[in-house]
């Protein structure tokens, strides 16, 4: 019998297949018939568990025992979960993903096997395959503070021709929101029903993107582009959280719809199998943007990957959000403290690396990233309109500088 989440995959296949986009690769229940993560516990869950610290903070859990990833070539899929069945662990369910050439396998180790073990097992059985616990990741967003205006040359306003389509991975999007009407977007929910999860932040990221509030207030920085919308953070049971799995999807379901752009608002711990999936859509031509992340520490993931561009947050002093990451990842900087962005019911004001990741995104797209642009061809037009922020050239807090409209 399938389980509860294969099912619900395969619920949001049908829904992929009725907007016209490649469908997504589905979650198969585990040969041991073990249940699935669809009822994950609390990552603050004390419960014992092999290699404690080696998976300390937010971890996808079963039972209340925390998983495991492998992440690797199709071949070597078997070789993977062969190795890791012999050595008492159990697998919870399997992903293919087609458009990368990948299968990611979720697993709960044994006591008494830790995640370094597991990993020098998996050396010899599968060197291809990255092994690594299932890391959640949550919104880069941060705490509203006050309005602030857009900083970036150019502003928002600028239509782009119907041919340019942006992704991005993120929550639930409000299509029906007054800054949403007439925008061009294709929503797809990877587990099911986006009930469960509110649509404040995949609303604001959206609308800063194709935003078409004939005000301006909320209006985005690409209008008229289309806009692809996974959703992988409904049905994760936790609020604000998805994890390495739906990450890889979303990427894969984008890849195979055609989508060369994509945002990445989303920040957590650094993983080896997010490492892979990342370097796989970039070597086939994606060109992602990511936000820094807001804990006031080293940047974060997916932004810290090199195949990813790192944007940060400034307020409209140009000083550097308080709370944004920094290290020598960060990139670039946008407008991302005290933002007034569209929220349930109009708009508030918000702050946080994730608002101006997408800024940065829409910008992207109007130079023609992922279909004329590359990402090193993007890195290099960005850095030369970037307007210098800190010490003379790049630095750890704000990069290269705040990014810059080039126009239409």
């Amino acid at each position: 019998m399938r389980s509860k989440r294969a099912q619900i995959i395969g619920a949001a296949i049908a829904v992929i297949a009725a907007l016209g986009l490649a469908p997504a690769a589905h979650a198969q229940a585990s040969p041991t018939g073990a249940p699935s993560g669809a009822d994950r516990g609390s990552a603050s869950d004390d419960s014992p568990r092999p290699d404690r610290r080696a998976v300390a903070g937010h971890v996808a859990r079963t039972r209340g025992q925390p998983e495991f990833i492998a992440l690797g070539p199709t071949a070597e899929a078997a070789p993977t979960a062969n190795a890791l069945l012999a050595a008492g662990a159990t697998q919870i369910r399997r992903r293919d993903y087609p458009g990368l050439g990948r299968v990611g396998q979720v697993f709960l180790l044994p006591r008494g096997l830790s995640l370094a073990q597991a990993q020098a097992l998996l050396s010899t059985a599968a060197p291809r395959t990255r092994f690594d616990a299932h890391h959640l990741y949550g919104y880069a967003g941060g705490t509203p503070r006050v309005y602030a205006p857009a900083l970036v040359s150019g502003g928002a306003g600028c239509r782009l021709p119907a041919g340019r389509t942006v992704g991005i991975i993120d929550g639930p999007v409000d299509r029906g929101h007054p800054a949403l009407a007439g925008a061009r977007i294709d929503s797809v929910a990877l587990m099911g029903d986006a009930r469960g999860e509110s649509p404040d932040h995949g609303t604001a990221v959206a609308a800063l993107i194709v935003g078409e509030d004939s005000g301006s207030a909320l209006g985005g920085f690409a209008p008229g582009a289309r806009l692809i919308a996974v959703d992988a953070f409904s049905g994760m049971g936790t609020r604000g959280r998805t994890d390495v799995e739906l990450i890889g999807a979303g990427l894969d379901l984008l890849l195979r719809s055609d989508v060369r752009l994509v945002n990445l608002s989303i920040s957590g711990p650094a993983n080896a199998a997010l490492a892979d999936l990342l370097s796989a859509a970039a070597a086939q031509g994606m060109v992602m943007i990511a936000a820094a992340g807001n804990d006031a520490g080293r940047v974060g993931w997916p932004a810290a990957a090199p195949e990813v561009i790192a944007v940060t947050a400034v307020d409209a002093a140009l000083h550097p959000y308080r709370r944004a990451n920094t290290g020598p990842e960060v990139e670039f900087a946008a407008p991302g403290v005290d933002l007034w962005a569209a929220r349930k019911g109009g708009g508030a004001y918000v702050s946080g690396t994730s608002y101006a990741a997408p800024i940065a995104t829409a910008l992207a797209a109007r130079l023609g990233a992922g279909r004329t642009l590359t990402t090193e061809q993007l890195r290099r037009a960005l850095r030369a309109s970037a307007r210098d922020l800190g010490p003379a050239g790049r630095d750890t807090q704000t990069g290269w500088g705040l990014v810059q409209g080039s126009g239409c």
